[in-house]
C-alpha cells in the first residue's frame, strides 16, 4: 500500500489503474501495426501479380516462328 497522508492507494488498484491507463495506448499500436502487415502483405502479392502479367505480356508478344 502506498501512503500519501490523507490517502492511501492499494498495490491491486494502482496496478488496475496504470493497466487500464496503458490498455488503449497497447490497442493503438497494436491496430496500426496490424495494418501496415496486412498492408506489406498486400503489396507483396500485388507486386507478385505485376510480375506475372509482365512475364505473361513478354510470352505474348514473342513472335512465333
Amino acid at each position: 500500500m502506498l501512503d500519501f497522508g490523507a490517502v492511501s492507494i492499494e498495490w491491486g488498484t494502482l496496478l488496475f489503474q496504470l493497466f487500464v491507463f496503458l490498455l488503449p495506448f497497447a490497442l493503438v499500436i497494436t491496430c496500426c501495426l496490424f495494418i501496415v502487415k496486412r498492408t506489406t502483405t498486400k503489396q507483396k502479392a500485388f507486386d507478385e501479380l505485376e510480375k506475372r502479367v509482365a512475364a505473361l505480356e513478354q510470352e505474348r508478344k514473342r513472335p512465333e516462328s
